[in-house]
């Protein structure tokens, strides 16, 4: 008889943890949806001047929102006045089962871009705050006409699971194991175009740019309730109505496409 009880026993055990596994990504035990509202007054309040960088809002077809599983999002080129270059931001929040799974390696080709090298990881610290986060980043080349090498540029992604204390930007490999069921997942892209094809990756505008840009976006997101961000809100806009590449083809080679 106990020959009999002990395949039974390790067949419930195995049951119930399939199950248990399976919960985690198919929310059986969580909410899938989220509010915007809740995270609307965030992104409307990220700052559009950052010392000489001055962001504009670009408008983001729903359809690309609805792909992406954006809640809320903030589309915008950044200009430094000072020297003309320009930056792609796009930050979005929603549900890790479409936040996760859209990434550059993944969404960039149907754009015409073609990962050109490694994508590698990349450690970016903040100004003035001594906080790094941890990025992906990789080249990616526009695709021209009779195969000849379009521009390229170099793309910085990274996610927060917005949980309790975790106010780190990371760059896990396993992303659906990494965030499983959760509901409100913050992702952030920075785009830039590269000088040239051997530009180290500290070298590329994007990359100094974000040094400068993440305390922003952290004091932004991450401020505890009731706090006042240290920077004025952005005039007008609504959450920055606007989605950078990868879903979105950006009108100018420069600025590569987000998901």
């Amino acid at each position: 008889m106990t020959r009999l009880y002990v395949p039974v026993a390790v067949a419930v055990v195995l049951i119930l943890s399939m199950t248990a596994w399976e919960s985690v990504y198919s929310d059986r035990w969580n909410g899938s949806s989220i509010s915007d509202e809740q995270f609307h007054q965030k992104f409307a309040s990220l700052p559009k001047k950052v010392g000489p960088w001055v962001g504009v809002d670009k408008p983001v077809p729903e359809e690309t929102l609805k792909t992406a599983g954006a809640v809320s999002h903030i589309s915008r080129l950044y200009k430094n006045e000072e020297t003309g270059e320009e930056v792609d931001l796009w930050l979005i929040v929603g549900h890790a089962r479409d936040i996760s799974r859209h990434t550059p390696d993944v969404c960039y080709p149907s754009q015409g871009f073609a990962m050109d090298g490694t994508q590698l990881q990349q450690r970016i610290k903040a100004e003035g705050t001594g906080k790094e986060g941890e990025f992906h980043t990789a080249r990616f080349r526009k695709e021209a006409a009779l195969g000849a090498g379009g521009p390229l540029v170099r793309v910085f992604w990274a996610w927060n699971p917005n949980t309790g204390d975790q106010k780190d930007w990371v760059a896990p490999d396993a992303t659906r194991l990494a965030f499983g069921n959760n509901t409100a997942l913050y992702k952030m892209y920075f785009t830039a175009p590269m000088k040239e094809r051997d530009e180290s990756v500290t070298d590329n505008v994007a990359y100094k740019f974000a040094q400068a840009m993440l305390p922003k976006v952290n004091e932004t997101l991450f401020a505890a309730p009731g706090a006042t961000p240290l920077d004025a809100p952005a005039e007008g806009a609504e959450g920055a109505a606007d989605a950078p590449a990868a879903e979105a083809p950006a009108t100018e080679p420069a600025a590569a496409p987000a998901a």
